[in-house]
């Protein structure tokens, strides 16, 4: 098919109600249609400006979405399954329960989007900026997210098992009740972040930097926290049996009332039970 004007795309939709699977549209604006319900499967969408658009439950698998202008775009409940955002434009887009599994969004700028609900399996993050992002209650499992930008992006009861989160930025994140079990966080920063209630077993904080983090009831159970910076960090009541410790910068005081039973501590020695 060949490529569409805006105006072309228009009369389209006026006349058979649909733009069309595999449509061509790269470089076109498109900003502020009302596109909801529409069919943009393998469409080529580089580049294009959707800003304002309405494409709630708008079928978008398989589109190239590389580049393209999505500012305050609402694609809530559409399915971007193996869509490629990389490098788009997502600044206070709508993305509620979006379908987002195996969604290449690297080095997407998605700053205060909002993402609750939405499936994000299996999604390429890297480098993206999510900062402020609200992703409540969204699926992450097994998501790619190297160096993604997180600070203050609301995680409470996201589940991301198996995410690689490696040199991640999640300074002053919310994650309550956050699943992270089996988690990569090798040198990530999560200062001053809301880990209450976490479930962090045998998550791999090697290097992490956890200064002042909230950690009250999390489960750091078989974590590794080798070299981890855990200065500041409540732990009160923090499961950290048979959790590594070795070479960590905690305070003796702040494992006063965690659970330390097989724990291997800073020094190397092992703790029988809690202290």
């Amino acid at each position: 098919m060949a490529e569409l004007t805006r105006k072309e795309v228009i009369q389209l939709l006026a006349v058979v109600g649909t733009a069309g699977a595999g449509v061509r549209l790269a470089g076109v604006d498109l900003s502020d249609l009302d596109l909801r319900g529409l069919s943009f499967q393998y469409a080529d969408l580089r580049r294009v400006n959707l800003s304002g658009a309405l494409l709630n439950h708008a079928n978008l698998q398989h589109a190239n979405l590389s580049g393209a202008m999505l500012q305050r775009v609402d694609l809530s409940e559409c399915d971007l399954t193996s869509a490629n955002l990389s490098n788009a434009q997502m600044h206070d887009a709508k993305l509620v329960k979006a379908l987002m599994r195996e969604a290449n969004l690297t080095a997407a700028d998605a700053v205060g989007a909002d993402l609750h609900d939405a499936d994000l399996s299996e999604a390429h993050l890297g480098l993206a900026d999510l900062s402020s992002a609200d992703l409540s209650r969204a699926q992450l499992s097994r998501a790619r997210m190297g160096k993604a930008q997180l600070g203050g992006a609301d995680l409470i009861d996201a589940v991301l098992a198996h995410a690689d989160l490696a040199d991640a930025n999640l300074d002053l994140a919310s994650a309550t009740r956050v699943h992270l079990q089996h988690a990569y966080l090798q040198r990530a920063s999560l200062i001053e972040a809301n880990l209450v209630w976490a479930d962090l077993r045998e998550t791999n904080f090697t290097g992490a930097i956890l200064l002042r983090a909230d950690c009250s009831n999390a489960d750091f159970s078989r974590a590794i926290l080798r070299s981890a910076r855990l200065r500041g960090a409540v732990l009160r009541d923090a499961n950290l049996s048979e959790a590594m410790l070795r070479d960590a910068d905690v305070e003796d005081e702040a494992l006063t009332y965690a659970v330390l039973a097989g724990t291997v501590m800073p020094d190397g020695n092992s703790m029988v039970g809690r202290p």
